[in-house]
């Protein structure tokens, strides 16, 4: 190592050239280190002059030994680090100046006595007190931006953090609820950090709202259109989320330094700009929360819930990521559940556990970027593993996820395999796909086919939820023996709104098994083939139809490889030269069919046997109807297979004519079932639109439907609350012309 020695005392000026000078106006005499890893020993104290600079190009280090820093200029601090050592006191080893000095990274190594902040010093990446005592005088910032957030390294035993300090933790430009916590004891007020004092200052603070707002002369809250509740607490005697109906209140509860910081379930909306209550245009900008009091060291222990199954809500009581890893459980699961703010509209619950110990978490939700390292300022729940009377959580000072004993825990055991079938929940819009939410069941012979603490519960979300519905209960993971025949995914979905979704299918080690996954839609009465070897994507919508939001309309059903439920995926009839009409249908998964029959009616609702075909082996059928009737011809496909179930496909009609006329017709125009078909005679390739409108030309429902060239039939499902009357249905074709036809709703 290259050592630079520097007599002391160190000034550097600035000085004004002559002004004569015709090349340069004014120059400055700055003082460079810009050798990688050279040392600079001092023993009293380096200055920085009034509009001077010290400059730290590339990482070099500054040893500062018995000696202050002076900075009355501009440090440039780059990736350097700072540190001060010796023996002296801290009468000769701090930081002062008329201007506020930012390190990269911060040192202090002292074998007695420490080093004080006597000036406004920041850290932008690692402050470590390695031995000694440090005084952060209410000057030290932990610095936070969207690519780097400073932490405080692993503090010895011996070693003590005095004074209060400012923690930054920089928030997205994203609304979005959030678990968090301020990493700090003896704080300041939630109005007086979080909310920046009442004041609006660009990327700084953010409203906390709810009823009865008297702001700053009153209970802190702010005001806002709706004055909805967006800051919460938990509770785990009662197992509720309480309101904070008062920030001018300290936000962390306690003073003795031992695990004082709460939880908080926030929504943030961005800074305090009167613009980011705008919820219509989704408006929000990126900020900061910064929590002021003093940093916590040392082992920090809460206390939970003592009941199986109970949570609660710690915060991460360091300045500094941890290891879920490396903490202290005394009857806690190896499990904990946060809030990832990127995941569908508000954020999304991710549940991460490692029940089996060998250092690996499974995630709920598998494209989440959670991990088990829990980052500063954010807290999480944990849960209760059975009635034991105590219960606790402990953070020791190597739990910090960057600290230098990362591996106390002992080498990891080799991962596993487990089979496993994840399910994803995306909102679609356009060609966008959101992931909103997710889950995951996994098969072990090691499992339990009862409900026990490996099933991972289910925390609801705002908005759309997907869980897993098993003896009663829900879950974001279950476990269970290996598979058998007919074993069900019973999934569970709620909280959806009129879109268009998808269920993503993604499974692990499950190649082997000999059984077939099937997704089955009670809406729709459709079963999709689940490819239990690679990703399966299923589409589908939430129309007015309650039934398409039914919470239980999905499972998957696992059965034996060989035997294939049968799904016709086309229908179409069309009208030939000689006024006959032939119907044609394709069939997936053709298995164990004895025959197709064709049923016919001139009413779309009594249909009689006009034919039938045996199973043909490749799939595809062709049968012409030389009888047809004028008029409306409707037909559907009976299937029966060689148990005796029949299922029907979907219902195709025919206007027979004398003459070729292009038409659309709507049927039966008596709704007795919440179905209308729409019969497209003729009709060009595109999208049409359907409207439905009362008798006073409300519109109640809305859909459009993709069409091909010739003749189809649409079926449309209508909202089951629609009342008993007169309505017209208003179709738009893609040349924007207009059909409309009245029906009756009994």
């Amino acid at each position: 190592m290259k050592k630079l020695f520097i007599s002391l005392p160190v000034t550097i000026p600035y000085q004004e050239e002559d002004s004569k000078s015709s090349s340069i106006k004014r120059s400055i005499c700055i003082f460079i280190i810009a050798i990688f890893f050279c040392t600079a020993i001092f023993s009293q104290s380096l200055t920085i002059g009034s509009r001077s600079y010290l400059v730290m190009n590339g990482a070099p280090s500054l040893v500062m030994k018995d000696a202050a820093l002076i900075n009355n200029g501009t440090f440039s601090e780059a990736n350097s680090t700072v540190k001060f050592n010796g023996y002296a006191d801290t009468t000769q080893s701090y930081l002062s100046g008329t201007s506020a000095t930012t390190f990269y990274n911060l040192t202090s190594s002292k074998s007695a006595y420490g080093t004080s902040l006597k000036s406004m010093g920041n850290v932008r990446n690692v402050l470590n007190v390695s031995s000694g005592q440090f005084y952060c005088d209410s000057n030290l910032t932990l610095l936070s931006d969207a690519s780097l957030t400073a932490r405080v390294d692993v503090v010895p035993a011996s070693s003590n953090i005095y004074g209060k300090a400012m923690v930054q933790r920089y928030m997205p430009g994203r609304r979005a609820w959030r678990l968090m916590t301020a990493p700090v004891t003896s704080s300041n007020t939630i109005y007086n950090t979080w909310q920046n004092g009442g004041v609006y200052e660009s990327g700084k603070g953010t409203w906390v709202t709810g009823p009865s707002p008297t702001g700053g002369a009153g209970n802190g809250l702010d005001a806002s259109p709706q004055n909805n509740i967006s800051m919460k607490g938990f509770n785990y005697t009662t197992q509720a989320f309480t309101n904070i109906n008062n920030t001018k209140v300290p936000i962390s509860s306690g003073t003795s330094g031992n695990a004082d910081n709460n939880g908080y379930f926030i929504f943030v909306r961005g800074d305090r700009i009167a613009e980011n209550f705008n919820y219509i245009s989704g408006s929000c900008n990126t900020t900061v929360l910064t929590s002021t009091g003093n940093l916590q060291s040392h082992t920090q222990t809460f206390s939970t819930a003592t009941d199986s199954a109970k949570y609660t809500l710690v915060g991460n009581p360091f300045a500094s990521p941890i290891d879920f890893n490396s903490i202290t459980r005394n009857n806690l699961a190896k499990r904990f559940f946060v809030l990832d703010p990127s995941l569908g509209t508000v954020g999304s619950w991710v549940m991460l556990d490692d029940i089996d110990g060998d250092g690996t978490f499974t995630k709920s939700v598998g494209g989440s970027t959670m991990t088990q390292h829990i980052q500063s300022s954010q807290a999480f729940f944990v849960v209760t593993s059975g009635n034991v009377g105590t219960a606790s959580i402990a953070f020791p000072e190597i739990s910090k996820s960057n600290g230098v004993n990362n591996n106390a825990m002992g080498r990891p055991l080799a991962p596993h395999k487990i089979a496993s079938i994840r399910t994803n929940l995306f909102i679609i819009d356009a060609d966008t796909a959101l992931l909103t939410d997710g889950a995951i069941t996994e098969f072990d012979d090691m499992y339990s086919a009862k409900t026990n603490l490996d099933d991972a519960s289910k925390i609801a979300n705002t908005n759309e939820n997907l869980g897993l519905l098993r003896n009663g209960l829900s879950f974001s993971a279950e476990r269970r023996p290996m598979l058998t025949i007919n074993d069900t995914i019973f999934l569970k979905l709620w909280r959806t709104t009129q879109r268009n979704y998808r269920l993503e299918f993604v499974p692990s080690y499950l190649t082997n098994t000999g059984l077939q996954g099937f997704l089955e839609d009670s809406y729709l009465h459709t079963s999709t083939l689940v490819n239990l070897n690679g990703t399966t994507n299923v589409d589908f919508n939430i129309d007015g139809n309650a039934a398409s939001a039914d919470m239980n309309r999905f499972r998957v059903v696992f059965r034996a490889g060989s035997i294939l439920p049968v799904t016709i995926s086309g229908v179409k009839a069309s009208l030939q030269n000689n006024n006959s009409i032939a119907v044609e249908w394709k069939v997936e998964n053709e298995q164990n069919i004895v025959r197709y029959e064709i049923e016919h009616s001139v009413d779309g609702v009594i249909f009689v046997k006009v034919g039938d075909e045996n199973v043909n082996g490749i799939n595809l059928y062709n049968w012409i109807d030389l009888h047809a009737t004028k008029g409306n011809n409707f037909y559907r496909i009976k299937i029966v297979d060689a148990n005796g179930e029949i299922k029907y496909s979907s219902i195709v009609k025919v206007a027979l004519n004398t003459s070729m006329i292009s038409s659309i017709n709507v049927y039966p125009t008596l709704i007795k079932n919440n179905t209308i078909h729409i019969q497209l005679n003729n009709q060009v390739a595109g999208v049409y639109q359907i409207r439905l409108l009362n008798n006073v030309g409300q519109l109640m429902y809305t859909h459009s439907v993709i069409s091909t060239v010739g003749n189809s039939t649409q079926t449309i499902k209508l909202a089951t609350s629609l009342t008993t009357g007169n309505y017209q249905v208003e179709i738009i074709s893609p040349a924007k012309t207009r059909t409309i036809q009245k029906i009756v709703v009994e």
